[in-house]
């Protein structure tokens, strides 16, 4: 399942796009906004995988939008004008569509993102046969076998990353720290919170018990936690 938001300051171009979310059973929508203030805040809410995204919006464009976020789901730019495209593709957008979209270049399009989120995967379980990571922890690198680790929680830029030994704090962003990680031993629960799977001892309600410890389960994480365990 790949879940998207639409950002659109013109009401009947959201709809459109909306309606032909509707008709891809694989492509859930969790939200549509008008303006970039508003996606920004959905994206700490929420896992998406994926932007619908007009550039020309009062205040913040959508090519300024894509730039201030440090790490930022795959971009569809969805826009009438065709001026933008080449900075739209050094910003490492998936698609550019030109108002008016039909439904079958729309359909290209998240053809073309599930690829890629294929190739990623792909490629996570391919670079992860490794055992181990290396952290740089204060001026050094430490070498840390990934059965170790408990998990791993983020506050502001930093990372601590808890293991059966001790604690240890980098300086690394969640996303690249989750290209690192295996994805069959270590999901993410909450948007500041990774666990691996093996030490979980029990689920109740929206908690996870791990060794000593209680971790939240975020709700947009919980339906994915069940049905890897399952």
């Amino acid at each position: 399942m790949t879940n998207c938001i639409i950002v659109d300051d013109e009401p009947l171009a959201k709809q459109l796009i909306q309606s032909y979310i509707d008709q891809i059973p694989d492509l859930t929508c969790l939200g549509s906004f008008d303006t970039a203030v508003e996606a920004f805040s959905a994206l700490h809410q929420h896992c998406v995988d994926v932007i619908f995204l007009d550039i020309e919006m009062p205040g913040i464009t959508g090519l300024n939008f894509i730039k201030s976020l440090k790490v930022s789901p795959k971009i569809v730019f969805v826009t009438a004008y065709t001026e933008h495209a080449v900075e739209a593709f050094d910003l490492d957008a998936a698609d550019y569509l030109i108002k008016p979209v039909t439904f079958e270049r729309f359909f290209k399009a998240f053809q073309k993102i599930t690829l890629i989120k294929t190739n990623d995967q792909t490629f996570n379980l391919t670079i992860n046969k490794v055992p181990y990571i290396f952290l740089k922890v204060d001026r050094r690198l430490i070498k840390i076998d990934l059965s170790s680790i408990i998990y791993i929680e983020s506050f502001g830029d930093y990372l601590k990353v808890h293991t059966v030994t001790q604690l240890y704090v980098t300086y690394m962003t969640f996303a690249k720290l989750l290209n690192l990680l295996p994805a069959l031993d270590f999901i993410r629960i909450h948007r500041s919170t990774i666990v691996n799977t093996c030490y979980i001892k029990f689920i109740e309600g929206n908690i996870v018990n791990i060794g000593n410890r209680e971790l939240p389960i975020g709700q947009t994480y919980r339906e994915g936690l069940v049905n890897k365990i399952s």
